[in-house]
């Protein structure tokens, strides 16, 4: 008892005893593997390659619309093919499915068809113009697995077809699209620059005078108006001056100082007579008595032209008097503004004489029923209504000069504020002008982009390899699964047995009692089998293989009436072994 390790007598016994936890696993995963094998349904995968073609015109001379890349073009068409539509239309016209139709939903079959659809890319690296390594799709398989290879070999064609028509479907209509976006877009500009112009019209017919290019004109007209009113200014204070001079010439005048009476003689003015009519009037008084009527009438007459001229002396000083007043005003405007408090204090002094001078000629009646007749005077008093005649033009000319430089002043006021809205308007515009030309060019470009898809002279699909009818099945993979399903047995019976013996607390040799004692038996005494137990063995053995026998005839009846028949069977069994 010296080595207690198990040897391969302990392992055979283990075995012999447990044979029933080994047999019955091995047995029943090696039949379940191979009718896996041999009933699992063949499925066959039908493929094609479409190749990836470039633009044939150079994209520096014509740019294509549809901007996205080929993994993401080659996702969205497939799941544009694989719509409920479609895959229903394609099931129905080969019959796809035909069993799993009967028991199932169609959205479990449409799944199914789906799983059965396979796309995947191919790639390439390749040298970019940065000198850079990129990796390009440059074309990609489209698989379909069924269990018939010529369904197969059809379905994949169909999908092939619906893929390519799919790819030009859908390039020309992004193209006509991106057209079509682009022409609205074209005409709602359009659209709205006519509303910007037709609103920039009206504002410029309301704000004319205060627009921009306006406002520089009025600024020009009103320096020129203000120009043109100091040089007014100049010519008022010019005939100011003059006027002054003339009316102190006229009152030092007698207007009829060359008048003659009916005998040719020359009639004396008031100041004259009154001298001769005081020079003979002591000359009368010395010939006549006071009551004489020549006396009477003559000192009567002294009398009339002394108060006369008295009237005139007054109003001579007033003349004098308001002609000083004129030159000092003359004199202070040259030096101040018209606004100044000597000015202003001059001209109600002027004002006030001239009134005073009116209502004394209206109330002495100065005037006399004669017409003035000395030339100087009619010469002078000519130049002296042609004088108030002028002030007459320019102080109506000021008038409207003033007038104008306030509408000027108004409209340049205004100006700042409506300048702002007009800017705004006519940047609006050039915006507007800019984006048609930019969107009117794209349109341009998407018309040969669009004719470039019609022509199918743009990046394209083009079918390499067509879909054939495969000749071997891609799965299941039936020596695989015998030889796994082998494995699995024996590990299975393997397993049984090991976990049936640490599940058994019984004894079965001398070393389990080392074990367990830590001591040896004294002595070994073997089973020994009565007769009785012999025969119950050997009769037990006879109906384990009696019924094994009648359970294996059963399965294989129970096989072939309800699974498969039986020369079907062996047929796919020599194929799967490769011995047919």
């Amino acid at each position: 008892m010296e080595n207690q390790a198990l040897d391969i007598k302990d392992y055979l016994h283990i075995v012999k005893r447990r044979i029933k936890f080994l047999l019955i696993p091995f047995i029943a995963i090696t039949l379940l593997s191979i009718l896996l094998a041999v009933l699992l349904p063949s499925v066959y995968k039908s493929t094609s390659t479409i190749l990836i073609e470039e633009q044939e015109i150079p994209s520096e001379l014509v740019r294509s619309t549809v901007t996205t890349f080929a993994d993401q073009r080659i996702q969205i068409i497939s799941q544009r093919i694989m719509t409920r539509s479609n895959l229903m239309e394609i099931i129905n016209k080969f019959d796809l499915y035909a069993a799993a139709r009967k028991n199932k939903t169609q959205e479990q079959i449409l799944d199914k068809m789906r799983k059965s659809i396979q796309v995947e890319s191919i790639s390439a690296d390749v040298i970019g113009r940065n000198g850079s390594a990129t990796s390009v799709t440059i074309a990609f398989t489209l698989s379909f697995f069924y269990e018939s290879a010529t369904v197969a070999q059809k379905v994949a064609n169909e999908l092939t077809t619906l893929f390519l028509n799919e790819n030009i479907k859908s390039r020309t209509q992004s193209a006509e699209h991106t057209t079509l976006f682009l022409s609205e877009e074209a005409r709602r500009l359009k659209e709205k620059i006519q509303q910007i112009q037709a609103k920039l019209a009206t504002f410029k017919e309301n704000n004319f005078n205060q627009l921009p290019e306006i406002s520089r004109l009025n600024q020009q007209e009103l320096t020129s108006l203000i120009n043109q009113q100091i040089n007014l200014d100049s010519q008022e204070r010019s005939l100011q001056e003059r006027r002054f001079y003339l009316e102190g010439q006229l009152a030092q005048i007698d207007p009829n100082t060359m008048a003659t009476g009916a005998d040719g003689l020359r009639v004396l003015d008031m100041k004259d007579r009154l001298k001769l009519l005081q020079a003979q009037y002591p000359s009368a008084q010395a010939s006549y008595s006071a009551n004489h009527p020549d006396v009477i009438k003559m000192k009567r007459e002294i009398e009339s032209l002394q108060k006369e001229i008295g009237s005139n002396s007054d109003l001579n000083d007033l003349n004098a008097e308001l002609t000083q007043k004129k030159a000092e005003l003359t004199a202070l405007q040259k030096q101040y503004s018209a606004k100044h408090p000597d000015i202003a204090r001059l001209r109600k002094q002027i004002d006030t004489l001239q009134r005073s001078m009116l209502d004394l000629k209206q109330s002495d009646k100065i005037k006399s029923g004669l017409e003035a007749d000395n030339p100087a005077y009619i010469t002078l008093r000519a130049q002296l209504e042609g004088i108030n005649t002028e002030f007459k033009s320019l102080t109506y000319s000021r008038e409207q000069l003033k007038s104008r430089i306030e509408v000027l002043r108004a409209s340049l006021r205004q100006s700042p504020l409506v300048e702002k809205d007009y800017l705004d308007l006519v940047q609006e515009l050039d915006n507007t002008n800019l984006r048609y030309r930019e969107v009117t060019a794209r349109e341009m470009e998407a018309q040969i982009s669009q004719q470039l898809e019609v022509e199918r002279k743009g990046e394209r699909f083009s079918l390499i390899d067509p879909p054939l009818e495969p000749e071997k099945p891609v799965s299941p993979n039936r020596i695989a699964i015998l030889f796994l399903g082998f494995i699995f047995a024996i590990a299975a019976g393997i397993g049984s047995v090991v976990l049936a013996e640490m599940m058994d607390t019984a004894i079965y040799s001398e070393k389990s009692i080392f074990a367990i004692l830590g001591q040896p038996p004294l002595a070994t005494i073997p089973y020994l089998e009565s007769k009785n137990e012999s025969e119950l063995r050997i009769n037990q053995q006879k109906l384990l293989v009696i019924g094994s026998f009648a359970a294996i005839i059963l399965a294989v009846a129970l096989f072939h009436f309800l699974i498969m028949p039986l020369d079907i069977f062996w047929y796919k069994l020599l194929r799967v072994t490769g011995l047919n």
